[in-house]
């Protein structure tokens, strides 16, 4: 699936025929209300999602592929809708009902409402879920058959509830063998839309925040990017580290989920350059990093002799940001900040793109996955460019709109979680990173 397929689920009574276990030939059928319309708000569904071709099969251990799924519905606040998706057994073990290790549910993922989490669209009544008949709040459906064997396909359903406030939500969800593994994850949510009481759609939501992978123009070229933007002022961006002291060999580091984790985070990005182990010539210097890094937990700078003559720096205090092409400006001239970052180089400033061509190295100006955080007063943006230089990834910051942008890591360091889930990586271990935060 190229796509990301659907999100949040709230329904209307949309009940299908059957949910056991078919060939692979079934198609969508049209569905049908039950439930009784509002005197001035009417609920509908759209069409349903039909299956790929080409599906792969007899793979070896638990695998699944998605195989369509009912429409999204649009829904009056409080209705309630039965949801459709498929999922073909493509591996070489079968999927046994009640049997743990062998028995498959749909899962809460991410980035809405994250791994594991509660979703206002339904569950079991626990963690603050609306009570819809789903086997945990966590759990969205259990397969429908007793058993589904390789090369079969089962029908999951299971009832959304559409919130009260009007607007739009998603519930992604994800298959998995339970206590034995996660299957595949082909991007599947439910878009649902709640109307005003009146019947009116509801106010379309600010378009381009949270992630999305898309493809940006530039006058170098069209470049494909994985992008999280969220509003400052709905955020708290922490810069951290894993050392407490600076260091300069075997530097503590760890995943960037756990960074997030550590954290109450619900986003995260890898942070400055860093040696590696698998680097031979960081052999006496592994896992060191010879920038500035602001510890927003300890309020303090992490190597704080590196804000230098040519380093960039991107500063936070709060939603307020500063930029520096040399961070040795900072270092004279200090003001009080939250978070900060420096690297090497800045690619953004004032909205102009900063021409560091002659300072680069020699993989900075090899095509390659390349890392940039940048903010514009209004939003902060964290993305991983592909197949970019350094260059390249300065001039799509700047066609997304950021007014500072500073780079950062990326090829086999590069690492984007959100939600729960890792949209790029996890990478290296990291030895500092940059999380997001709910205020």
């Amino acid at each position: 699936m190229g796509s990301r397929i659907c999100s949040p689920l709230l329904v209307a009574a949309i009940v299908f025929s059957s949910l056991a276990v078919w060939p692979t030939t079934r198609a969508f059928a049209a569905p049908v209300s039950t439930a009784p319309a509002a005197a001035t708000c009417a609920s509908s569904v759209g069409p349903g999602i039909p299956h790929p071709a080409g599906l792969p099969a007899g793979v070896a251990g638990f695998h699944a592929q998605w195989y369509g799924q009912s429409g999204y519905p649009t829904l009056c606040p409080g209705e309630r809708s039965t949801a459709t998706v498929a999922y073909y057994n493509s591996g070489s073990l079968g999927w046994v009902r009640g049997r743990m290790g062998q028995v498959a549910y749909l899962g809460t993922w991410g980035p809405e409402p994250g791994q594991d989490r509660a979703t206002p669209l339904g569950g079991d009544g626990a963690a603050g879920s609306p009570a819809t008949g789903w086997p945990r709040y966590n759990r969205i459906a259990m397969q429908p058959a007793d058993y589904v064997g390789p090369g079969m396909v089962a029908w999951f359903q299971f009832t959304i509830q559409a919130p009260a406030a009007a607007g739009s939500y998603r519930l992604y969800l994800r298959p998995l063998i339970e206590g034995a593994t996660w299957l595949e994850d082909f991007g599947v949510f439910w878009l649902v839309t709640v109307l005003n009481p009146d019947g009116t759609p509801p106010a379309p939501p600010e378009a381009g925040l949270g992630y999305n992978y898309q493809s940006v123009s530039t006058i170098r070229g069209t470049f494909n990017v994985h992008l999280i933007k969220e509003r400052l002022s709905a955020v708290t961006v922490k810069t951290l580290t894993a050392n407490v002291t600076d260091c300069s060999n075997n530097c503590p580091a760890k995943p960037l989920d756990q960074y997030a984790s550590e954290n109450g985070a619900y986003a995260g990005m890898n942070g400055t350059y860093l040696c590696p182990p698998d680097y031979a010539q960081c052999a006496g210097k592994v896992n060191s990093y010879d920038y500035a890094v602001y510890n927003s937990n300890l309020r303090r700078w992490i190597n704080y002799n590196a804000l230098n003559a040519q380093n960039g720096g991107l500063l936070f205090n709060g939603a307020s940001t500063s930029v520096y092409r040399r961070t040795y400006v900072y270092f004279q001239n200090q003001t009080p900040i939250t978070a900060a970052i420096t690297n090497f180089p800045l690619l953004v400033q004032n909205g102009s793109v900063i021409d560091s061509t002659s300072e680069q190295n020699g993989s900075q100006l090899l095509k390659g996955t390349k890392g940039a955080i940048g903010v514009d007063g209004t939003y902060i943006y964290l993305a991983i460019v592909t197949n970019a230089t350094v260059t390249d990834s300065a001039y799509v910051m700047q066609a997304l709109g950021a007014r500072d942008a500073l780079n950062l890591d990326g090829g086999g360091t590069a690492a984007m979680w959100i939600g729960g889930s890792y949209k790029v990586g996890p990478g290296r271990l990291l030895p500092n990173a940059i999380v997001l935060t709910k205020p």
